[in-house]
């Protein structure tokens, strides 16, 4: 449960100097001077006393060894866990508190595991101790054995309630062996606790580090305000799952393993928690010993066998600040390599190979006359990316969040997954069953979050919340539809300026949360609706041109085009132009699309006109019907 820090406080402050005595008693103090509070530090060995109760943070406090210790921190060092200690404390105060199940969620088919056997735990203490862990922290952390030798980590949420159990052999797992090296209970709920957060001081700096294993190991070197992610650096849906816990922290430290995998965690980590409560620990590469040998090091295991306890807190308590994101060291700077920046694709492959990415940090604007399918190639562009892993914001003012969802099932579903129906004036159009739509809506559970139609639709309203899905859900793609839709709160008059504040507002977001944010602008009024769209066609100011890294432009391509065999658009439905591209230095590129009316996708050939989105599991043996639009003028639907 969620036991706020201002509580903990109110009841230290109505023991007063009684926090001392029972501290005193519980650590067992000897030659304790109860008139100056005072007495040799337990945690060392000293003869003279130089641990002294600070009465205004009611803590003691050891001028030899620096350690710093409340009630609670003294409890749980006795093997309570938080919530025990917190009871302890209010219980000593005389104050009632409520200690309901405050931040336990409903969970469908909740199963609570079952209980391990325990035994001597011979095959866990032999190969941790192996590792540099002891057996009073495997017994702290109420690491256990099964009957097969495996190691047993219980997960308990903040309730003391054990609601996942993981396992991991008691041996080195080979690489390439095949074995998995975790795995869970089957049957039991894994959602995403962390590790010992059930026993953490959530008025301390919280210390998450990638495995169990790691976890340990702080703890073994003095740390005690330790946990570990339970999937994996790759898996942060405990984020979002544990963010009311997690915001109790005023600091947390990030030791993730010095890997691919776990740089990545670490940098998504500080963006979604906040870089001003954030530090981290980059792990060094390798250690080196007296004789001048240099061991590699990988994770904070390694830091503890090679090094040992004082080397993990010395890593600890020199923990990094993040940078101030406004300055730079011009020595910091690397040459930029398109070819190692990430972003999302679209989907269509043309397109993909000549733009590589809508790249993360970047602007883009797209722009296209009516009808000219800009909400299709946006949402196509969603679904990749969702697909890819990546969760998505939309804001589309300019359709009901219940038609965006319409048409986002409609792109999804494909034609394989439409029925026909034939209206009362006899007109065929297609729809997406109700269980299809419901498997769809399943699978991209948490994946899409589309701005409400009752919120306000003001730029810091907009922003505010699309801030909160990067922090949250871990958002990788930000989509405005469309800038006339965002009130600028402004006059007439001012408005060119209000424009060019919101394309610096929004290429500022994409720089401080590493998204690509896509906004769509509507092009001036124009009688000729099939003229290509040009830099400056744009409605609003010339910054929103001249700000963005990539402009791109959509029109319909006329009927005189599509059925002369010596155009350029012979046979085309949609002429897609990139107007600007600062990145990769083109201008005026263009390609031609063809648009599928009834599953509402672009597709320049079968694969993506059939392609199959990862809510599918279906396996297809035929192959729909097809008409090659490079040779043949006829369409499907016509």
């Amino acid at each position: 449960m969620l036991i706020e820090k201002t509580d903990i406080e109110k009841a230290k402050d109505k023991l007063g100097d009684n926090n001392a005595f029972l501290m005193a008693e519980l650590l067992e103090l000897e030659n304790f001077d109860d008139k100056n509070l005072k007495a040799c530090c337990p945690y060392h060995n000293e003869d003279t006393a130089s641990f002294i109760y600070n009465k205004k943070n009611k803590t003691f406090h050891c001028f030899g060894c620096n350690k710093t210790v409340d009630i609670i921190d003294v409890l749980m060092e006795k093997g309570n866990t938080f919530l025990e200690a917190a009871k302890y404390l209010f219980e000593k105060a005389g104050i009632e508190y409520s200690f309901g199940e405050k931040d336990v969620r409903t969970r469908h088919n909740y199963k609570y595991p079952h209980e391990e056997p325990i035994n001597e735990k011979e095959h866990v203490v032999d190969y941790w101790g192996k590792r540099g862990i002891s057996k009073n922290v495997i017994d702290y952390l109420d690491i256990r054995e099964d009957s097969h030798g495996n190691g047993v980590f219980n997960f308990y949420d903040t309730n003391d309630v054990l609601t996942m159990v993981k396992y991991r052999p008691a041996r080195t797992v080979e690489k390439h062996s095949g074995q998995p090296k975790t795995w869970c209970q089957k049957d039991a709920d894994t959602s995403a606790l962390l590790f010992n957060m059930n026993r953490v001081n959530t008025s301390k700096p919280l210390l998450i580090t990638e495995g169990e294993t790691d976890c340990a190991s702080a703890i073994e070197a003095g740390y005690i305000n330790t946990v570990s992610v339970p999937l994996g650096a790759g898996n942060l849906h405990w984020i979002e799952e544990n963010w009311d816990w997690l915001n109790n922290f005023e600091s947390i430290i990030i030791w993730s393993d010095n890997d691919e995998a776990g740089i990545k965690m670490r940098k998504e980590c500080i963006y979604r928690l906040g870089t001003w409560r954030t530090k981290y620990i980059s792990t060094p590469e390798f250690f080196e010993k007296e004789n001048g040998k240099r061991v590699p090091l990988k994770d904070t295991n390694d830091c503890l066998q090679v090094g040992g306890k004082e080397f993990v807190m010395n890593l600890i308590s020199e923990a990094k600040d993040v940078p101030v994101k406004s300055v730079v060291d011009y020595s910091e700077i690397e040459e930029l390599d398109i070819s190692q920046m990430d972003g999302v694709k679209t989907g269509i492959k043309p397109l993909d190979d000549e733009l590589l990415k809508i790249f993360y940090g970047t602007l883009t604007v797209l722009s296209g006359r009516p009808g000219s399918g800009k909400t299709s190639i946006i949402d196509q562009t969603i679904a990749r990316t969702i697909d890819d892993g990546s969760p998505v914001f939309l804001f589309s003012k300019e359709m009901p969040e219940r038609m965006s969802a319409n048409w986002f099932n409609t792109i999804i579903a494909g034609r394989r997954n439409m029925v026909e129906r034939t209206s009362r004036d006899n007109r065929k159009y297609y729809i997406v069953p109700q269980a299809i739509q419901k498997k769809m809506q399943a699978h991209y559970n948490k994946k899409l979050f589309i701005y409400r139609d009752d919120e306000p639709n003001d730029v810091d309203s907009v922003l505010k919340s699309a801030e909160e899905c990067v922090r949250k859900f871990g958002c990788k793609l930000i989509v405005l539809d469309n800038l006339m839709m965002i009130d600028l709160n402004c006059s007439e008059s001012d408005k060119n300026t209000a424009q060019t504040n919101l394309i610096n507002a929004l290429i500022k977001f994409t720089a401080k949360f590493n998204v690509a944010v896509v906004l769509i602008a509507h092009p001036r009024k124009t009688q000729d609706t099939n003229s290509d769209i040009e830099m400056y066609d744009i409605s609003g100011t010339s910054n929103i041109i001249n700000l963005a890294m990539r402009s791109i432009g959509l029109r319909r391509v006329s009927k005189k085009e599509k059925n002369d065999p010596k155009s350029k658009w012979h046979n085309y439905d949609v002429v897609l132009t990139v107007i600007k591209d600062r990145l990769l230095g083109k201008a005026d590129f263009q390609m031609g699309l063809w648009y599928d009316l009834t599953s509402r996708r672009f597709y320049t050939d079968y694969d993506e006109y059939d392609a199959k989105f990862a809510w599918d599991d279906n396996v297809y043996t035929d192959r729909l019907p097809y008409v090659d639009r490079s040779i043949d003028n006829t369409f499907p639907d016509k």
